[in-house]
């Protein structure tokens, strides 16, 4: 057997241009490809604002269900009876506007006091409920 004898490769102090012209093109080309899918996604449709004259806001009502079973209607209380009653001063009949609400209910309520009043919201016509 001979015995060979390695030979240290010289150091190179330059750099390998090749591999960085290709990380280059690749990443040059992933953005051309992409670039034109971005635009056409982004596209956004504003809603328009009908029954809402300039400076009015409409805001939604929001309901909170206390631990004591009180209801109160932005920080009114109110009966279930004269809930409906407000309800229909926010959403009058023959409009289009969407019927949401905002609700928070207290921590300490029982879990079916809640859903049962939710499901009373719902029976009513309340198409959205926003939960706090």
């Amino acid at each position: 057997m001979s015995t060979r004898k390695l030979r240290n490769p010289r150091s190179s102090s330059s750099l390998n241009m090749t591999p960085l012209a290709d990380v280059s093109l690749s990443l040059l080309l992933g953005f051309m490809v992409i670039t034109p899918i971005i635009f056409q996604t982004l596209s956004a449709e504003l809603p328009a604002g009908a029954g809402v004259g300039s400076g009015q806001i409409q805001q939604d009502p929001i309901i909170e269900y206390t631990a004591e079973q009180k209801i109160l209607l932005n920080g009114d209380e109110v009966t279930m009876e004269e809930l409906r009653e407000r309800l229909d001063e926010f959403f009058p009949p023959g409009t289009d506007r969407q019927r949401k609400v905002m609700f928070t209910g207290s921590g300490e309520l029982v879990y079916d006091e809640v859903v049962a009043f939710l499901d009373f919201l719902r029976e009513y016509g309340i198409e959205t409920i926003g939960i706090r």
